[in-house]
């Protein structure tokens, strides 16, 4: 036990040449996004991305809809802005939801198994 801490070396790193500030810049591994493993990642990340969007949307809809007033006229200019918010929420909550579906759809590698992707790619 007493020779333990004279083997152990607690340098990290070398100092700074010229006493200046090293900045290091982040590049991301091009290597990993063209994998099949970073494709799925990023399919992931864009259903995660639609999933949270159609979440806020359906929460927009239901608000617009249910601030639009019964008892004012109709044809007037707060019932119409209501009534076009609501509409448009709307349509773009349906977007994201197929979107969303779409994305889990593609990972999830539905229509495609071993059988199919052997067929598809024949032999010479």
């Amino acid at each position: 036990m007493a020779e333990f801490p004279s083997k152990v070396n607690t340098r990290t790193s070398s100092p700074a040449q010229g006493g200046g500030a090293v900045v290091s810049t982040l590049s991301p591994d091009l290597g990993f996004v063209r994998s099949s493993l970073g494709a799925l990642m990023l399919l992931q990340l864009l259903m995660v991305f639609n999933v949270g969007a159609t979440v806020l949307y359906i929460t927009a809809f239901i608000t617009c809809s249910a601030s639009v007033e019964l008892t004012s006229l109709k044809g007037s200019q707060p019932y119409n802005q209501r009534a076009a918010a609501s509409f448009f929420s709307c349509l773009v909550m349906i977007a994201y939801g197929v979107s969303a579906f779409l994305s889990f759809q593609a990972w999830r590698g539905v229509g495609s198994n071993a059988a199919t992707s052997q067929m598809a790619g024949g032999y010479a």
